[in-house]
């Protein structure tokens, strides 16, 4: 599908769904890659990986010639978003650009990876939670393409590019993600904010997996990883919500998903996100008044069964422990023995919750 939008600032942004590797209970539809029309024709994203080619050919079908696309910029360093960038650079010269994190976690160091199956991995994988089948489907030839890019680093958080373009780090999805204002009038969010589904978010354990790549200005998780770096990112784009109330949000999936367009109120659906994560939050701990449970058992007690199936129960695990993260950190929970949690009796993540949500700003 190719998309056609017209900003209020006589700008065009032309969308293209691209096909998405993931399928069954979760889902999230195309990666929604966008051309930017402006000094110069910027495209954002590049869509999994076999992506490169047809987003090509829809250039071409909307009436644009690949060759006259300038830049690529990087939401984040997942594959269904740079998957395809290696092929779309062997075909069109262009200069591509991500946050300075993504270059950081771009690199392959045997000598600081975890474990020797990923030494060499970019860093960026080092802390992946997909299952091992899934990654020798699909991520060799990944892992390839993603060590041979030439990626140049956007390094502050507020960065201008082109005229009327802005570029901010909003972590927490990835420690590299980022949101795209255009001429105050749209906002091109990646995957830190979605219609009808959650982002899936980080967890502030892998910092000490990736903290060896990392340059001395990240010296804690939270500045990158974890429900607090998403939450901080959150409150950061609750901000340019307040300061401009009717921006079009145009997200990495489900700008139209199964026959409807999910058009996003931006304040809105960012308090939605906040009451998602404390009723979360809340849903756990009350799962642990029985007593101790690990992820696994509370995953299966808390999702749907048909959301365990394939890789499903990676991501509800990865869910389920990025809050018990967040609710170790505020002293509601310990971890016991078996990698088990078991509730303190207190609630204090409603709190830290609230705070985040309650005040938003422009950093």
């Amino acid at each position: 599908m190719i998309v056609r939008l017209e900003l209020l600032s006589g700008r065009e942004i032309v969308g293209f769904a691209t096909k998405n590797v993931y399928g069954g209970a979760w889902d999230v539809g195309p990666t929604w890659n966008y051309l930017i029309n402006g000094d110069s024709l910027t495209l954002v994203d590049s869509g999994r990986r076999g992506m490169g080619k047809p987003l090509v050919d829809m250039l071409g079908a909307a009436n644009f010639k690949a060759d006259d696309v300038a830049n690529v910029i990087l939401t984040h360093g997942h594959e269904d978003h740079d998957g395809g960038l290696y092929e779309l650079m062997s075909r069109v010269k262009v200069s591509a650009y991500a946050h300075q994190v993504y270059c950081m976690l771009n690199r392959v160091d045997p000598t600081k990876a975890p474990t020797t199956d990923k030494a060499e991995m970019p860093a960026a994988c080092w802390h992946c939670p997909m299952p091992k089948s899934f990654a020798e489907k699909y991520c060799p030839d990944y892992h390839h393409d993603r060590r041979r890019l030439t990626v140049l680093p956007l390094g502050a958080r507020q960065h201008p590019f082109d005229s009327g373009i802005q570029f901010f780090h909003v972590p927490g999805h990835s420690p590299d993600s980022l949101a795209i204002l255009v001429d105050d009038d749209a906002l091109l969010i990646g995957d830190t904010i979605l219609p009808d589904i959650t982002p899936h978010p980080t967890r502030e354990h892998t910092f000490e997996l990736t903290k060896g790549m990392l340059l001395a200005e990240y010296r804690a998780p939270q500045q990158l990883y974890g429900l607090r770096a998403y939450m901080r990112s959150l409150q950061f784009v609750k901000g340019l919500a307040a300061r401009q109330d009717d921006l079009v949000v145009l997200p990495g999936h489900r700008l139209f998903f199964k026959g409807d367009w999910h058009k996003l109120h931006l304040a809105e659906r960012i308090e939605e996100l906040f009451a998602h994560h404390r009723q979360r939050c809340s849903d756990i701990l009350d799962l642990l008044k029985t007593g101790p449970l690990s992820a696994e058992d509370i995953a299966r007690r808390y999702f749907e069964p048909r959301l365990l199936e394939g890789f499903g129960m990676n991501m509800a695990v990865n869910e389920i422990l990025s809050h018990c993260e967040l609710m170790a950190m505020s002293g509601d929970l310990v971890s016991g023995g078996n990698a088990q949690f078991e509730a303190t009796g207190s609630r204090h993540f409603d709190a830290l919750i609230l705070n985040f949500s309650s005040t938003p700003g422009l950093k």
